[in-house]
């Protein structure tokens, strides 16, 4: 077999990455719905028992009460409701709400979309990157019918969660304790060939060790053993792939006492065993 170059070798390795908190897929998108509304628009303690609904403000405004939490919205603002929650609504009498909402359905491979939408807020205010316009290509799309117009109406709303989830993060890195845990990830990147113990960690970053895995999972959805090793095997992958180390030295390298450990670990985190990857003996 030709010994493949090491660009190709790179390109080819299989790493899962770290696991993502928020994975899942827009499924099925259900209706989208524009609406330029009355003073005298209300719902009263309705809930969508199939979808999951996110409502975009274009002008006007209106009071919310969701899950018994009281909501003012303004032009620019973001509902996410999902499914099965219930909410009632009222439209401002002076300044009534023009909005547009779309319908969706989410899957998951290893846990419950609805938990994992629970854990978003119901009210974004903040998000621009073009999320009226995602609307407005939306309800253009559900309207002409297209073809390809399902495969459009899914990126549109897959595009329009990922800003949710982006601004529900940033508003999380403001916090002090997750720029401690930003500056402990750095150091792992940096010093990969040291194995820090929690207590270890914990103590540079100024927690308790509880406090420190209860804060390190939620900011990276990691624990710090497992962040450890993903940090190692993308470091080893690069050794490996430069042709210049093999197995042996490249679990040193990478902090490894147990050479058998180590081969264990990066054929189970990529899929491949890293004398393959040495030898340039996989295939795409």
């Amino acid at each position: 077999m030709t010994r493949r170059t090491q660009e190709e070798r790179q390109r080819h390795v299989p790493l899962r990455p770290s696991r993502d908190p928020f994975d899942c897929t827009v499924s099925d998108v259900d209706y989208v719905l524009i609406r330029q509304t009355t003073p005298a628009w209300r719902i009263t303690n309705h809930a969508n028992k199939q979808s999951h609904i996110m409502v975009y403000a274009v002008s006007g405004k209106a009071d919310y009460e969701i899950a018994g939490r009281a909501y003012r919205i303004r032009p620019g603002a973001l509902i996410l409701m999902p499914r099965g929650i219930v909410h009632t609504a009222s439209s401002d009498q002076e300044d009534p709400w023009h909005f547009m909402s779309v319908a969706f359905r989410v899957t998951a491979t290893d846990r419950d979309p609805d938990a994992l939408l629970d854990t978003l807020p119901v009210l974004s205010t903040d998000l621009s990157g073009g999320v009226a316009t995602s609307f407005a290509q939306l309800h253009t799309a559900w309207t002409s019918r297209e073809p390809g117009y399902l495969l459009q109406m899914r990126g549109l709303t897959s595009a329009v969660l990922f800003r949710v989830i982006q601004e529900h993060r940033q508003s999380t890195m403001d916090a002090p304790h997750v720029r401690r845990i930003s500056a402990i990830t750095q150091l792992l990147a940096d010093d990969f060939s040291t194995t820090y113990s929690v207590n270890q960690l914990a103590a540079l970053s100024g927690f308790s060790p509880s406090h420190f895995r209860t804060v390190f999972k939620k900011v990276t959805g990691l624990t710090a053993t497992a962040y450890q090793q993903h940090v190692k095997i993308a470091k080893a992958t690069e050794f490996l792939s430069s042709g210049e180390c093999n197995v042996t030295e490249t679990a040193r390298l990478t902090g490894f006492r147990d050479v058998h450990y180590f081969s264990r670990l990066y054929k189970q985190m990529t899929g491949i065993s890293p004398s393959q990857l040495s030898q340039g003996g996989f295939s795409a």
